[in-house]
């Protein structure tokens, strides 16, 4: 399936308007509000926002964390998209008591990480044994490409009107013990219940 072409570039207004229909204040909520005059957030800001969003609208199973305490770890597979954005939209922030932790990961791992984002390209380090068994380890599995949902993965980020929206496949979520609050599956464009 071919990439989308990039945007005509839009003016700051455009941007401003397709990012509030395009995800809602409640998702948005990890971007610093933007100053007057300020650029746009790029894709992947957004994105980055998405999965720490993410992470506040996910319960994991109680056997999955050693504590309370424990920290969430976001796994990014493969090459790098964000370019240390990720670290900075998360950077001091927790969910709850639990700190948020970026880890960069040359190959899947479910003992690595709780949330794992695989950048469009990425699939390849990934099969669709390897992706099952990261669920059934309770490891979160967000994408970016069709390639990723057909794999089986939990949330695929997708572009639709040059907007950032996502897809859930709630069957893969509780094949692995995860539950996605309503107000998560309310946002999504698809909601997908059967395996």
């Amino acid at each position: 399936m071919p990439r989308l072409p990039p945007p005509p570039k839009p003016t700051a207004a455009w941007w401003r308007r397709a990012l509030r229909a395009s995800c809602g204040a409640l998702l948005l909520a990890g971007l610093a509000p933007l100053a007057a005059g300020a650029e746009p957030p790029t894709e992947y800001q957004v994105k980055a926002a998405f999965l720490y969003n993410f992470t506040k609208f996910v319960e994991w199973p109680p056997r999955h964390f050693a504590a309370a305490e424990s920290p969430i770890t976001i796994g990014v597979l493969g090459a790098d998209p964000f370019n240390g954005g990720l670290e900075a939209v998360v950077r001091g922030r927790r969910v709850g008591a639990r700190p948020l932790v970026i880890r960069l990961l040359p190959a899947a791992t479910a003992a690595a990480v709780d949330v794992l984002f695989v950048p469009a390209g990425q699939e390849a380090l990934l099969d669709r044994a390897t992706l099952a068994s990261l669920g059934e380890a309770g490891v979160l599995t967000v994408g970016e490409s069709p390639e990723f949902g057909a794999l089986g993965g939990m949330i695929n980020l997708v572009i639709e009107e040059h907007k950032v929206r996502f897809e859930i496949n709630q069957a893969a979520a509780e094949r692995g013990g995860l539950k996605l609050s309503a107000q998560l599956l309310k946002l999504a464009t698809t909601v997908r219940r059967r395996l």
